[in-house]
């Protein structure tokens, strides 16, 4: 078909334009500078708030879980390097309606991070800032959570941090590489060196194990503030190290592994670079994480604290109450010193002289270290917008590059959209498990891309492989079962509007995707994507908002579970009843395409739905407790793994790669033969 033959020609021409100029040492400080960033100056502490020593077990499991999926990605990125990788191996593996629901999804995520970044620096500066001076941040109260927000002059700030994002990006990878190179070092070494002094000089074992606080309450004014028992290294149980995953900053700190693939394209020898810059990169972190969380909560000295509780009157006046930190009161943390800046406040107020020393490096460091995986972030976004025109659900001049060869059009929307993205949405805290569940959803596709493409292709030279196809198997499912593990474990107060958005890919799919490639009526297309819109627009509001969560945590009875049940039926009923509408009209290779990709909806609306029964849902109890809930959806997930395997088909897309290898063409499993 000329029109799929020529997105594809003009994605292949624009990656042969693209700088090869990163080594191994660049791929591994892009993945090292992307995930030493914001995480470990505010990771350590929101996960300790949450689940007190047992945080450590978190960092060792999201690292465990996530390393399964670096793994699978690792072999794809030997086999196929490609600039915007991850949005681009759904296109080869299931086609285009798989490749644009994930891809929208990763877009979403992308774009937050860079400005997430410049908030965070921007926070941390605050602890410094001149009280004369115009403050930058100030304190609110967000569905009953203290959050830290950017003033105007604070966001003024932030977007002077992205706009020099951007400028960087806009010189060229080689000069990109090279500074992430230089700042990678110093990154590496400032929170290593922390983690040494602290154990050095203010290590408390007895933190770990030996405290027992009994909780209790303190009234405010009007409010009352209530303090959970507490007792040894998991204090409140193990379901908040699970749930402390998605929600506190772990995951969010480790989702940098994939900037590696990111730039594959403009790697000297990517087949041998990116894989191993990924996996040293990504296992030097996990170690990094893991040491900086016992620093941490050994670190603490429980006398040196106070909370500050306050509460406003309807007629603005404010009382406070400071109050002394009990030890083992791990929720009490959220209201003292350490909100602001927790490593820099840790040390500030040790008593020692070389710690208060060194938290001042760290206020430097509060800049530098957002500012790398600021940087790389905005690179990342760019190279989606160009991973997605060159599958086709974007138009072509997002492949545009400028003569730094960097796609300059795809650069320009990526820094004034993160910047947009800062109006609503002014507080790292606010934007961390949005992006962890957006993320991590489309990991999933490198689990099960990875054993379609060893069936679809099992002749690809494969320069780095995970083992046998038996031993693949495991891996592949591990990495499926845990990204979806993660995004059940956001919550369903996260969940249930990131998957509103997310959704919004169907539209696009039927309004951009299937007119240009498939042979739909234009017409046609807009129409199934505005119906898809409003029934997604009137249920998320009427039914999810309305009855639930605006009165969560609701009852379990007939109104609430009816809503969210009525939520799933409708809109699963829409995509699949528009989209058979649509596949009517479409040629051979559009209903290969949409048939391989139905098993993303499973997985969305099976998330959807695990999400609001089980223990992180709406509801005042819930209907599947933990343990079990955990189990189930594991289940839930190893069946959506063999679907999504099975469901994947031999595209155009993937044969016009294999061309590039000098591979043998190889006959389709649905989507036809490549041309």
């Amino acid at each position: 078909m000329g029109s799929s033959n020529s997105y594809i020609e003009k994605a292949q021409a624009s990656d042969r334009e693209l700088r090869k100029a990163l080594g191994l040492l660049e791929i591994m400080f892009l993945v090292l500078g992307a995930i030493i960033g914001s995480g470990w100056l505010f990771g350590s502490f929101y996960a300790a708030a949450m689940a007190g020593p047992a945080a450590v077990v978190s960092w060792i499991m999201a690292g465990v879980l996530l390393l399964f999926v670096a793994l699978a990605f690792a072999e794809l990125s030997g086999a196929i390097p490609k600039t915007g990788a991850i949005v681009r191996y759904p296109q080869y593996s299931h086609g285009s309606f798989a490749s644009t629901l994930l891809g929208w999804a990763y877009f979403l995520s992308a774009v937050t991070v860079a400005p997430a970044e410049a908030e965070a620096a921007v926070t941390y500066l605050s602890t410094w800032w001149p009280s004369k001076w115009p403050p930058l941040t100030y304190s609110t109260t967000v569905a009953g959570v203290t959050v830290t927000l950017l003033t105007g002059v604070g966001f003024a700030i932030a977007f002077a941090f992205l706009t020099a994002f951007f400028l960087l990006n806009w010189f060229g990878v080689k000069v990109l590489g090279a500074v992430t190179h230089g700042a990678g070092w110093w990154k590496l070494v400032i929170p290593f060196a922390t983690v040494i002094l602290i154990f050095v000089l203010i290590f408390h074992p007895a933190n770990f194990a030996s405290l027992s606080y009994s909780g209790g309450n303190i009234t405010v004014g009007n409010k009352t503030y209530s303090f959970s028992p507490a007792h040894g290294f998991a204090p409140y149980g193990w379901a908040p190290v699970f749930f402390a995953l998605p929600t506190t900053g772990i995951v969010f700190a480790y989702l940098g592994f994939r900037q590696g693939l990111e730039y594959a394209g403009e790697a000297k020898n990517p087949q041998r670079d990116v894989p191993l810059g990924t996996i040293l990169g990504f296992i030097i972190a996990i170690v990094l994480y893991v040491l900086l969380q016992v620093s941490f909560v050994g670190g603490i000295d429980w006398s040196r604290y106070q909370m500050n509780l306050t509460y406003t009157y309807p007629n603005g006046t404010t009382v406070y109450k400071v109050v002394q930190l009990s030890p083992g009161n791990w929720q009490g943390l959220g209201y003292t010193v350490l909100s602001s800046g927790p490593f820099y406040e840790l040390l500030a107020v040790s008593g020692v002289g070389i710690l208060v020393g060194w938290a001042f490096i760290l206020l430097i460091d509060a800049v530098v270290s957002p500012s790398g995986t600021g940087w790389i972030y905005e690179g990342t976004t760019t190279r989606v917008l160009y991973g997605m025109a060159a599958d086709g659900v974007l138009p072509e001049w997002f492949l545009r590059l400028n003569k730094y060869r960097i796609p300059w059009i795809a650069l320009i929307t990526s820094w004034l959209l993160g910047a947009l993205f800062m109006v609503p949405y002014s507080g790292w805290a606010l934007m961390v498990s949005f992006i962890s569940l957006t993320t991590v959803l489309t990991y999933i596709i490198g689990g099960s891309a990875l054993m379609v493409l060893r069936r679809t292709v099992p002749n690809m030279p494969r320069p780095f492989r995970v083992g046998s196809d038996r031993v693949a198997w495991v891996i592949a499912a591990i990495a499926f079962i845990a990204s979806f593990l993660i995004v059940y474990w956001s919550t369903f107060s996260v969940l249930w509007l990131a998957a509103t958005f997310i959704l919004v890919g169907v539209s696009l799919y039927y309004m951009m995707v299937a007119p240009s490639r498939f042979g739909v009526s234009r017409a046609h297309g807009v129409a199934a994507g505005v119906m898809f819109w409003a029934v997604l627009a009137a249920t998320t509001y009427f039914l999810v908002w309305r009855n639930v969560m605006s009165v969560a945590p609701a009852p379990v009875d007939a109104r609430t579970v009816g809503s969210l049940v009525g939520f799933v039926v409708v809109n699963l009923g829409a995509a699949v009843g528009l989209t058979e509408w649509l596949k009517g009209e479409m040629n051979e290779e559009g209903r290969a395409h949409t048939n391989a990709g139905y098993w993303v909806l499973a997985v969305l609306f099976g998330a959807y739905t695990l999400s609001w029964l089980g223990q992180y849902g709406p509801f005042t109890s819930p209907i599947i407790p933990f343990p079990w809930d955990t189990v189930v959806t594991a289940l839930v997930a190893l069946a959506l793994f063999f679907y999504s395997v099975y469901s994947g088909i031999f595209t155009r897309d993937l044969d016009a790669v294999l061309r590039e290898l000098g591979v043998a063409p190889v006959q389709a499993d649905g989507g036809g033969k490549g041309p």
